[in-house]
């Protein structure tokens, strides 16, 4: 018969050696680099939301119609992006899907902001 303690340290033996082959898995991209930075595909995701996030809060706010995909941050989606790190368009999509996201809430969250006085 396993007694309790016997069976967390198996049960917590299993779930850091699990988290350890799930780390292995991961795609490179997801690491970090020689400098210890996290990999900047992680970047394309911070910089495309707060980007959107910026330009679609200016858009409601200037009168602007929805439009996510004309703003250049959209077109260039190459802001945060190091030359040498990693694969041009994987950043761009990234970027861009994370911009549409933080374009779409930034827009949206714009109409509450402004005040009829």
């Amino acid at each position: 018969m396993i007694t309790k303690k016997l069976q967390t340290l198996l049960v917590s033996g299993t779930l850091i050696l699990g988290g350890a082959a799930l780390a292995a898995a991961q795609p490179a991209q997801w690491g970090y680099d020689d400098r210890g930075y996290q990999n900047f595909y992680f970047n394309a995701k911070d910089f495309g939301y707060q980007d959107g996030f910026n330009d679609g809060q200016n858009d409601r706010l200037t009168g602007h119609s929805y439009r996510p995909t004309h703003d250049d941050n959209f077109k260039h989606a190459d802001h945060g992006f190091y030359k040498g790190y990693g694969d041009r368009n994987y950043y761009k999509e990234n970027y861009r899907r994370a911009y549409e996201d933080g374009y779409d809430r930034g827009y949206n969250s714009a109409r509450y902001r402004r005040r009829s006085w």
